[in-house]
C-alpha cells in the first residue's frame, strides 16, 4: 500500500474510521485466533513498566509483572498522564502528585524501600515523557519506525524473482508481523481493498489504529475476515 505524507491525513476521516474499525472488531474479532501477542498496544508500555519494576525494585520478576499489571488494573499507568507529572531539580518524580502517592502507596505495602520507590517512578515517567514528546504518547510508533526499517533492508537485499515486488513486501511485513510482534500495518490485500473501499489511505488507517490501541497485525487479520465476508455476500 503506498504511503503517503502525513498531511494527507484528514482528521474527519479518522475520526470515522475509529468508528468503523471498533464496529468491525465488535462483529467479527471471534472469528480470529485468540492468543494474539500485544493486541490492546497499551500492553507494550505496561511490559516495559513491568521490566523497570523488575529492575529497579529488588522483586522477583514475578512479583514484579504482579505488580505492573495489578497497578495496570487501577488505570493508573496512561502514557499521557504519567509524561505531566513534572520532573524535580533532582531529577525525581513530584512527590506531591496524586498518581505518584497513590502508587507509591501500593509499592510501599509490597515492602519496596523508598530509594527504589522514587527510582522506578522517576524512570517511568521520564520514559512516558520521552514516549510523549516523540511518540505522541504511542509506543508503537516507536516500534514502527524501526520495524520498518528492518522491512526496507531486507526488502533491499533480498529478490522473489516470482512475485511482485508489492507481493513480496507484504511476505515480509507478514513475517516481521509474526516473528517479532511488530506493529506494522499492513501486510495483506484485503487492507488495501479496505482502504478503496472507505476512500483512505495508509496514514489515516495507520492513525486510526493507533488512536485506539489497536495491532496493525490483528488489523490486518480482522480486515480480511471482513473483506472475505461482505465480498462473499455480493456476489
Amino acid at each position: 500500500m503506498k504511503k503517503v505524507s502525513m498531511k494527507d491525513v484528514r482528521p474527519e476521516k479518522v475520526a470515522a474510521l475509529e468508528k468503523r474499525i471498533r464496529e468491525i472488531y465488535a462483529e467479527y474479532r471471534h472469528l480470529l485466533p485468540s492468543d494474539y501477542r500485544w493486541e490492546d498496544e497499551s500492553s507494550r508500555w505496561n511490559e516495559l513498566v513491568y521490566c523497570i519494576f523488575a529492575e529497579l525494585t529488588g522483586h522477583n520478576y514475578r512479583d514484579a509483572r504482579r505488580l505492573a499489571n495489578y497497578i495496570a488494573d487501577l488505570n493508573l499507568l496512561n502514557v499521557d498522564d504519567l509524561a505531566k507529572i513534572p520532573i524535580m531539580d533532582d531529577g525525581m518524580v513530584n512527590p506531591d502528585n496524586s498518581r505518584i502517592r497513590t502508587i507509591t502507596d501500593i509499592l510501599r505495602s509490597n515492602g519496596i524501600s523508598e530509594d527504589d520507590v522514587k527510582r522506578s517512578l522517576s524512570a517511568i515517567c521520564k520514559v512516558a515523557q520521552s514516549i510523549s514528546d516523540n511518540y505522541d504518547g504511542k509506543i508503537q510508533k516507536f516500534l514502527r519506525k524501526y520495524g520498518e526499517e528492518i522491512v526496507n533492508e531486507f526488502d533491499s537485499h533480498v529478490s522473489f524473482s516470482e512475485v511482485s515486488k508489492g507481493t513480496q513486501s507484504r511476505i515480509i511485513v507478514k513475517w516481521i508481523q509474526n516473528t517479532l510482534c511488530m506493529p506494522l500495518a499492513f501486510s495483506n490485500v484485503y487492507t488495501a481493498r479496505f482502504c478503496e473501499k472507505e476512500d483512505i489511505n495508509y496514514n489515516e488507517l495507520a492513525a486510526a489504529a493507533d488512536n485506539i490501541g489497536l495491532n496493525g497485525a490483528v488489523l490486518d487479520d480482522l480486515l480480511e475476515v471482513y473483506i472475505v465476508d461482505i465480498e462473499g455476500k455480493q456476489r
